[in-house]
């Protein structure tokens, strides 16, 4: 049996575009490019649904797993004015799953 793998969305302007100076999560200074919520790795794409902007202590607790995917999810939810659902659901169509409406 063959797996097949998701094409990757990359998008440089709006990584660009989700740059802040502020960290989403707790408001400090933050510098650098936004978080991908679902990995890289996982075929999470550059889409508004996936990039928060975090700064390096909250990044780090991110990718060390002492920041919950809910916690982040929840946030970029309120950010785009939609439900965590929807940004889940986003999401996960984005890397090409079958998704319900």
């Amino acid at each position: 049996m063959e797996l097949s793998k998701h094409k990757r969305i990359r998008n440089r302007k709006v990584i660009q575009e989700m740059r802040k100076q502020i960290c989403e999560r707790c408001g400090k200074p933050s510098y650098g490019e936004p978080h991908h919520v679902y990995t890289v790795g996982s075929g999470g794409g550059d889409i508004r649904e996936n990039l928060i902007q975090l700064c390096a202590d909250c990044h780090i607790a991110a990718h060390a797993g002492h920041v919950g995917k809910e916690e982040l999810i929840d946030i970029v939810a309120e950010r785009e004015g939609v439900t965590s659902d929807n940004v889940v659901k986003t999401n996960r169509k984005a890397m090409g799953y079958e998704v319900e409406e």
